[in-house]
């Protein structure tokens, strides 16, 4: 019988499955409707919002009158700390160097990490590098860093210098 329906409509099996199912639901809808008698008129309540309104505009006009309450300078980082149970003085943030005034040969772990891109991770990969290759003859000699590509040398090649 699905076949022969199928064919004649143009449908698949299973959209005919979902066409039979939504108009299944639709008769029982209208079935129940009308043996239960459902009133579609139904009271609506109306609400009375004046009240509401008027403490609206109150609480309005009193903010002028509040406003150093409004103005009133909050030390954020301070309440930040105060909620916070890590110890912030161990945050290491980067300051960049100047223009070629970091030589790769030399440099500490904290020199290097000034460099951008190059993390702790990063900065111990160079310094056990250099002294695998008892220093550097070139900065290009960092792209046998992992982490570091062209881009990140392009990056440093500015702050760092080899003598």
């Amino acid at each position: 019988m699905f076949d022969n329906l199928s064919k004649k409509l143009n449908l698949t099996k299973t959209e005919l499955k979902i066409l039979g199912f939504l108009l299944l639901t639709l008769i029982l809808g209208v079935s129940i409707k009308l043996i239960f008698g459902i009133n579609e008129k139904s009271e609506v309540t109306v609400y009375n919002y004046e009240k509401m309104d008027s403490v609206f505009f109150n609480i309005e006009q009193n903010v002028d009158n509040n406003s150093e309450i409004i103005n009133k300078n909050v030390d954020y980082k301070q309440e930040v700390f105060d909620f916070n149970n890590r110890s912030f003085n161990k945050i290491y943030t980067k300051r960049l160097p100047a223009e070629k005034s970091i030589n790769l040969n030399k440099a500490t772990k904290q020199e290097l990490m000034n460099l951008p891109g190059i993390g702790e991770k990063t900065a111990e990969s160079i310094i056990a590098l250099r002294d695998k290759l008892n220093g550097f003859k070139k900065p290009e000699d960092l792209l046998k860093v992992k982490g570091i590509g062209s881009k990140k040398l392009d990056n440093i090649k500015k702050y760092i210098y080899i003598d």
